[in-house]
């Protein structure tokens, strides 16, 4: 990450992929198995936009998240498990989402207690 944007570079310091963050700022990314997970500051996404999203290898966009909290954004990616993104919200709901289409699977109240 470079000034909060994601960055690719080669061995010589050149950058050779590029991603600007959608609003802010990138605060987070976790490399999948051909992607990578991205979280971003919340602050200066339009409402209803997931701070939650995929990008490929050459950092261009395939999805953003089914995010199912409008008003408690994404806070940390957890865990990356087979096709299963587990990720945390702000007010420590986890929520699972399909890590390759972003749909929401399901999500748990933080005391672990199926919503």
């Amino acid at each position: 990450m470079i000034d909060g944007s994601l960055c690719q570079l080669t061995r010589e310091g050149v950058h050779a992929a590029f991603h600007a963050p959608l609003a802010t700022a990138v605060v987070e990314f976790c490399r999948g198995p051909h992607c990578f997970y991205v979280r971003e500051h919340p602050h200066g996404l339009l409402p209803g936009i997931p701070n939650l999203y995929c990008l490929d290898r050459e950092l261009r966009l395939q999805w953003l998240a089914e995010w199912p909290l409008t008003d408690d954004p994404c806070a940390a990616i957890a865990d990356v498990e087979g096709d299963v993104l587990t990720t945390v919200s702000k007010q420590g709901v986890r929520v699972r989402i399909d890590a390759n289409t972003g749909r929401l699977l399901d999500r748990l109240a933080a005391d672990s207690t199926a919503q």
